[in-house]
């Protein structure tokens, strides 16, 4: 069942657009988190560093009501509630050398540790850097607080340390909600502004991309169609277009195998219409004299018979040729010959061939010559076509030529890299009307239907197989000349 592209691009845009417009969303979460969380350590890192010495001023005030080691009470009490009567969000604690609490001030005086892990307290008061340190928080178990710490020294000695936890638990639910509301509306409204301009921009891309894929399956769907013509539009270099790069080399490749295959198609059964045809006169042309032979050799005389065996020879000879001819030509249209180019001297294939067909053209009285030049006439072909190339011109020029006519072969360096050779006779020559068909198969001519009308045919697509072409002149009564060319090849 075909599916119109549309709707199908229509639901995968929406598809698309529902997971990208969640991706935003669930980046806007995370980028909502991240943000009040800097925003909270931002502040306690501000604070711990704007409160780094409060402890050690806290130490210069408090010192003094250390007597003989022993701790007044009563007069710390006093100094720790002025600080906090000044600052409510510190909780104040003095520890022994070991850590252990030994007085407080805290709000509402719930503290549930009783010894506070030095380690924090040491590194806080090795650091120069002012880095941000968490040490233990005496009011709730597990949690850690930025603080402020100091040695408290008498006479020498340690006697314990000033632990200021900086943010009272009291502070902290305060200042959270006060900052989470104002961290979370700056970050919700910052948020709602880049979700929209990207939700914007993003579905405009995810349309355009959807858009461009849809033009391409439509094209896809209407080649799958049978309009083999169609090809995608271009326009940039992206990865889309290279797909519709590739779709139109893809189709073009298809179409030319279909057009190759409808060619090669027709072609068979232009050639078995054509074989039928063609082997019907020469097989009945046998079968008839050799059946008179069979039913009547006592009644014919020895010359008839002779004349009759003569007649299914040369039928013999004719359909050998043509069954030859045929089987040359449905391989060369068809693709099943290929080149095979080589350096090969012209001129002795050209002498070679001469010296053979003199012999014939003798007997009918036609002279052939062969002009060759001096300078170099190698070239580079496939030999063993080429002398076909040669011997098919040689025969239709033997075929139109009389006694007393010629065949000139000659071979021409016409232009840097290129060495042409020209067939010429003085024979009958062709009329004007028939020589944009004679390279057409099966055509014969008007005067010569004995011909197999493949001769010049093979010519032409061999001569097309080397990438050249070959031209015909040619005037009534006064003859015809071939001409091709072949690529040359210096000589060192």
């Amino acid at each position: 069942m075909n599916q119109n592209p549309t709707l199908f691009f229509s639901r995968l845009y929406w598809k698309i657009s529902a997971l990208f417009i969640m991706i935003l969303v669930l980046f806007a979460g995370i980028t909502l988190y991240i943000s009040v969380h800097s925003a909270n350590n931002y502040s306690i890192e501000v604070n711990q560093k704007l409160n780094w010495n409060l402890a050690a001023t806290t130490v210069s005030e408090i010192k003094p009501e250390f007597q003989n080691g022993t701790v007044n009470k009563a007069a710390i009490a006093d100094i720790m509630h002025s600080m906090m009567v000044i600052n409510p969000s510190l909780e104040v604690y003095l520890l022994d050398p070991e850590g252990k609490i030994l007085s407080y001030v805290a709000p509402a005086k719930v503290v549930k540790l009783e010894n506070v892990s030095l380690a924090p307290i040491e590194s806080f008061l090795n650091d120069t850097k002012h880095n941000l340190i968490f040490g233990d928080d005496p009011r709730n178990l597990g949690e850690k607080k930025t603080f402020s710490a100091a040695k408290v020294i008498d006479q020498g000695r340690l006697t314990g340390y000033i632990y200021i936890v900086l943010a009272s638990q009291e502070y902290i639910s305060a200042a959270q909600m006060v900052i989470g509301s104002y961290i979370l509306g700056l970050s919700i409204r910052s948020i709602i502004i880049i979700l929209i301009i990207s939700a914007f921009v993003g579905l405009f891309f995810i349309w355009f991309i959807t858009k461009k894929l849809n033009t391409i399956v439509l094209g896809i769907r209407e080649f799958q169609s049978g309009n083999l013509n169609v090809r995608i539009p271009v326009k940039n270099k992206d990865e889309l277009d290279n797909i519709g790069l590739v779709f139109n080399e893809m189709a073009g490749a298809i179409s030319k195998s279909i057009r190759e295959l409808k060619e090669t198609d027709e072609f068979r059964k232009e050639l078995i219409s054509n074989v039928s045809h063609d082997l019907r006169t020469p097989v009945a042309s046998i079968q008839g004299y050799a059946e008179t032979l069979l039913l009547k050799k006592d009644r014919i005389a020895p010359e008839e018979q002779t004349k009759y065996l003569e007649i299914i020879y040369a039928s013999c000879e004719r359909l050998k040729t043509l069954v030859s001819e045929l089987f040359e030509l449905s391989k060369l249209q068809t693709n099943q010959v290929k080149l095979n180019p080589e350096p090969f001297s012209i001129a002795e294939l050209v002498s070679d061939i001469a010296n053979k067909y003199r012999i014939i053209s003798q007997k009918k009285g036609i002279s052939i010559n062969a002009f060759i030049p001096k300078e170099n006439t190698m070239v580079e072909a496939d030999i063993l076509l080429i002398d076909r190339v040669l011997q098919n011109l040689i025969d239709n020029a033997i075929r139109f030529c009389r006694e007393g006519d010629y065949i000139n072969i000659e071979i021409i360096s016409v232009e840097e890299g290129k060495i042409e050779i020209k067939i010429a006779d003085s024979g009958e020559g062709i009329n004007a009307d028939e020589l944009p068909f004679i390279f057409e198969r099966y055509y014969k001519g008007k005067k010569y239907s004995e011909s197999t009308g493949l001769g010049l045919a093979i010519v032409k697509k061999i001569i097309d197989l080397h990438h050249s072409d070959i031209q015909v002149f040619s005037q009534p009564g006064k003859g015809t000349t071939f001409t091709f060319q072949l690529p040359a090849i210096n000589v060192a």
